[in-house]
């Protein structure tokens, strides 16, 4: 067929609109000429076809010859390289088999699914480019990509090379949604198999304990064959023991006695060790249970030998605390969250990872665990906690007020061009991170080489930043030859510059020659500290190392994008140190609180420090300074509470306070209004996690043991990267509820299922589950099974590479064709013709008059002339007169009438009077009708002249 109907329904509306057409053609334009009437009558049936066939969708097929083809390469973990590699030459040799007409495209997918190139006629694909996470196998998403990525013209075949061994989506239902789209589907079979292979399935232990219960954590390990092997059980971090373990064929279970004499949240490692074993990553198992207790503590310093008297101030308070030094702090959310409070002494936002700052946040907010943070010389505005997600928790502001006065500091910063893929935008971020943690009054300025040394901006105060910002955005640094020219221009900006702190950074690669010493002396004498930040240096550390040794800076050596977040803040904190009031004051009590309740505001010690903060607009501010600052503030942030003490708990600030006799009052109440609140719910709950997705399975039973309906549960989940996400939980039997949720990390997942009402959480549960590896390497063989049925199901084949005739290019090629939407060609056909049809019903046109038109219109674009008899012209006219005679002769001669010339009545000669002169017009006498004019019909009326003229046009032949 050549033409075709995307919308055939609309053909059904034919019948009526005919049907109606030629009912109007029949019971009127009576008035109209014969011919008229059946013009008219074929042009209206011509429109309906037009705009019927318009609406129907009316397509002009176009025949076409070409294959178009996208290679869907598995780049997850279960594909070894060899077979990626061998997967690439695939390709290439394949390409060089189609015609000059097919084109090929490359599309990569693991956990998603990126396109590498698109569809072309030429294509020689030497490596992958596309960056996509191989810890999943997400075969649907691939074929969804591939299929929106096809051209309009020609044949549409996906060749599909993996191993099948699907563990994210639905690969069958995105298949038969593309198949009525004309695309099939071809299969290469790739991966290995793992022979001797040996796993940990899953560790199991009771989610929640009491003190003393014995227990028996439980281990299932899936084997292929029959192996020995060593089982090696860690519990946070502690071996507990190991044991030689003969392994089956299939599943083995092995469990060992446990008891817990302390509360707190425990973490079950299950290590297995066989020979032989060609896949080690799935051969350890985690699992998480806690044990009910009293309330811990951590308390995490910056220097814990001089926080001891807080430490034991906490510890008369009857809790279980633990110091730490910041270096030795957990980092796992699930170990974290088994504290009750958490106290930050002195610690700058920069000791911590960024990941390690979501995680406090998230403890704060989502397991109601109670944040103390305490101030120092590294702590708040001055260790650089604006912008970060330790800001958000803390009852304080990093921002400001610009009425305050406060020191100034200067930052100068050198930048380099980096010779390594991406390395300017690395710097670029860099300045941008230290440009976001300045305050408004601090001094910036960027100075580079781009061929000369100059300031991309010189040193001013930083105001709103947006200028500064764009400049940064847009700097394009050269690679410069040495450190001297740049530092000497900062050094003299710095040195003119009236900041209480002045700072260098310096950006580079390592290659530029260094600074001389002298330079280095002027700089050290200025009072100017630098800092260097290597990134990927390729020309060794050590010139980078003398200048920060030199300038009484840090040196930064680094190898990951993830070290850049603390780099800006510490190198912030420096400059911000003009945040630090060190001038004695005794605090004033500015409104009553739970936390000071019983100690008279008289009595407050004085304190030599502070660092300065804003108040939130929801937070208490209790105790504030001779400024006005915050000293002692809290706040509710989300489930839990957090505390700030702008001042210190050491000797520098506080000493004072460490020989007060209610120190230990103040610090314990403190305490105890910040730990957790939450009662413990008492269900039994269980979390399960099977290809890529978790279960959560309650049961709610009261103390009578009845079953507890209609409840109002819901899960937070925080991933390991600490993404979070909540989930509610259905009932789906008597007192049972469910709820799914997503795992596509590997790692540990901490969940808090709690029970709302009213809004407000009634009791909640804290639970730990975990993806012990990634689900590429739980299968031992690629699925060949599901390969078959996709390829089937496809319209396609499972290919052989050693077959010459298994060639994409060549399979089944079939002539499709390539519609072309006549729509619009239809309306404005059907505009051209309603017009016609409107002007030949309003218009009367005489035949003649229309031929008289043609011949004048056809005379002037053609220059056509009538032929003119030959001869003389006097021949000619003679000729005419003879016509006139002989015309004249045919015709009756007129009869004379007598009475013609007659009056109509006898004339009355009347006398006329002497005294008439001569010369004189004697007047008109009226006179009567005479019977002759009386006879005469009166004129006619417009009316009746218009239907005599009607009248004699209808006797005119048509």
């Amino acid at each position: 067929m050549l033409f075709q109907f995307t919308h055939p329904l609309w053909l059904l509306a034919l019948v009526p609109a005919l049907g109606w057409v030629l009912w109007v053609a029949w019971f009127s334009d009576t008035s109209l000429t014969r011919w008229k009437r059946n013009t008219t009558l074929a042009i209206r049936i011509l429109l309906v076809l037009l705009v019927v066939a318009a609406l129907a969708g009316l397509q002009r097929r176009e025949p076409v010859d070409s294959m178009n083809v996208f290679f869907l390469l598995d780049r997850s973990d279960s594909i070894p390289s060899p077979q990626q590699e061998a997967g690439l030459r695939y390709v290439n040799e394949a390409v060089r088999q189609k015609e000059l007409r097919d084109k090929a495209g490359v599309l990569v997918f693991a956990a998603d699914a990126a396109l590498e190139t698109t569809a072309s006629s030429m294509l020689d694909l030497q490596r992958i480019n596309a960056v996509i996470s191989a810890e999943r196998t997400d075969i649907a998403a691939a074929i969804r990509l591939g299929t929106a990525a096809f051209p309009e013209e020609g044949q549409k075949r996906l060749v599909l090379v993996s191993d099948g061994n699907e563990n994210v989506g639905d690969a069958m239902g995105s298949l038969l949604a593309a198949r009525p789209l004309g695309v099939t589907l071809d299969v290469l079979p790739r991966g290995v198999e793992r022979a001797g292979d040996a796993s940990v399935e899953k560790v199991t232990v009771p989610s929640r304990l009491k003190k003393g219960q014995a227990f028996e954590p439980k281990v299932f390990i899936e084997a292929s064959q029959n192996q020995n092997g060593v089982l090696r059980i860690y519990r946070n971090d502690q071996l507990l023991g190991e044991q030689k373990v003969v392994l089956t064929p299939g599943k083995n279970l092995f469990s060992f006695s446990q008891q817990l004499d302390d509360s707190g949240f425990y973490r079950y490692d299950a290590q297995l060790e066989v020979g032989g074993d060609s896949l080690p990553q799935n051969n350890r198992g985690t699992a998480f249970t806690g044990v009910r207790g009293e309330p811990r503590v951590l308390l995490v310093s910056s220097n814990p030998s001089q926080d001891a008297p807080l430490l034991a101030a906490l510890r008369s308070a009857r809790l279980q605390v633990t110091s730490v030094d910041v270096r030795a702090m957990p980092t796992s959310l699930a170990e974290l969250q088994s504290y009750e409070g958490i106290f930050l002494s002195n610690v700058a936002a920069g000791d911590f990872s960024s990941g390690m700052l979501r995680t406090i946040e998230s403890l704060v907010r989502d397991f109601g665990v109670g944040l103390v943070c305490i101030g120092g010389d590294q702590a708040f505005t001055a260790g650089g906690y604006r912008g970060t997600p330790l800001e958000a928790v803390l009852p304080v502001g990093m921002e400001l007020d610009s009425k305050k006065v406060l020191p100034k500091g200067a930052v100068a910063m050198v930048m380099h061009g980096m010779e390594f893929a991406n390395g300017n935008q690395v710097a670029r971020d860099c300045a941008l991170g230290v440009l976001e943690a300045l305050n408004a009054q601090d001094e910036m300025g960027v100075v580079l080489w781009d061929g000369v040394v100059r300031w991309l901006f010189e040193l001013a105060p930083v105001g709103d930043k947006e200028e500064a910002g764009k400049q940064i955005a847009g700097m394009n640094q050269g690679d410069l030859p040495s450190f001297q020219e740049v530092m000497e221009r900062a050094h003299a900006s710095l040195a003119k510059s009236t900041a209480n702190l002045k700072h260098m950074i310096v950006f580079s690669d390592g290659d530029p020659g260094p600074p001389t010493d002298a330079l280095m002396q002027e700089i050290r004498d200025a009072r100017i500290t630098v800092t260097s930040v290597l990134i990927s240096g390729h020309a060794g550390p050590d010139t980078m190392m003398a200048i920060a040794a030199k300038g009484n800076g840090r040196f930064y050596d680094v190898r990951s994008p993830d070290e850049l977040p603390q780099i800006f803040l510490k190198e912030a904190a420096v400059i911000l140190k003009s945040a630090i009031f060190e001038d004695p004051f005794q605090p004033k009590l500015a409104a009553a609180s739970e936390l000071i309740r019983g100690i008279p505001p008289a009595e407050y010690p004085t304190l030599r420090g502070y660092v300065s903060t804003s108040p939130k607009a929801r937070a208490e501010t209790p105790l504030v300074s001779d400024k006005g600052d915050p000293i002692l503030a809290h706040w509710q942030y989300g489930l839990g509470r957090s505390v700030a003490f702008t001042s210190d708990a050491q000797a520098k600030w506080s000493g004072a306070w460490l020989s007060w006799d209610r120190y230990q009052q103040f610090w314990s109440q403190i305490a105890q209004w910040s730990l957790r609140r939450l009662d413990n719910a008492e269900f039994n709950t269980e979390v399960n996690i099977d290809k890529g997705e978790g279960l959560i399975t309650l049961e709610a039973v009261d103390e009578q043991g009845n079953y507890r309906n209609f409840l109002n549960l819901q899960a937070v989940v925080v991933s390991p990267k600490g993404e979070r996400q909540t989930v509610r939980l259905e009932q789906n039997g008597a007192g049972r509820y469910q709820a799914r949720f997503a795992t596509r990390e590997v790692g540990a997942y901490v969940l808090n299922v709690m029970e709302m009402k009213d809004g407000k959480v009634r009791a909640s549960q804290v639970l730990g589950a975990s993806v012990n590896f990634s689900p590429e390497f739980a299968a031992p063989s690629p699925n060949l099974n599901l390969l078959h049925r996709l390829a089937e199901a496809g319209g396609g084949k499972v290919l052989d590479p050693a077959n010459p005739q298994d060639v994409p290019f060549r399979l089944n090629r079939e002539k499709t064709f390539q519609a072309h939407d006549l729509w619009e060609w239809l309306l404005k056909l059907a505009v051209v013709l309603f017009t016609f049809d409107v002007g030949l019903r309003r218009v009367d046109l005489d035949p003649e008059d229309v031929a008289k038109f043609a011949n004048r219109w056809r005379r002037r674009l053609f220059f056509w002339k009538p032929s003119v008899p030959e001869g003389k012209p006097e021949e000619s006219l003679s000729a005419l007169l003879a016509r006139r005679d002989q015309v004249r002769s045919q015709q009756p001669a007129p009869t004379a009438d007598p009475a013609l010339f007659r009056p109509a009545q006898p004339v009355v000669e009347t006398p006329i009077p002497a005294s008439a002169t001569v010369g004189s017009t004697p007047a008109a006498s009226p006179e009567a009708p005479s019977p002759a004019s009386a006879a005469q019909p009166t004129p006619t009326s417009t009316t009746s002249r218009l239907l005599e003229a009607k009248r004699r046009a209808q006797k005119k032949p048509d």
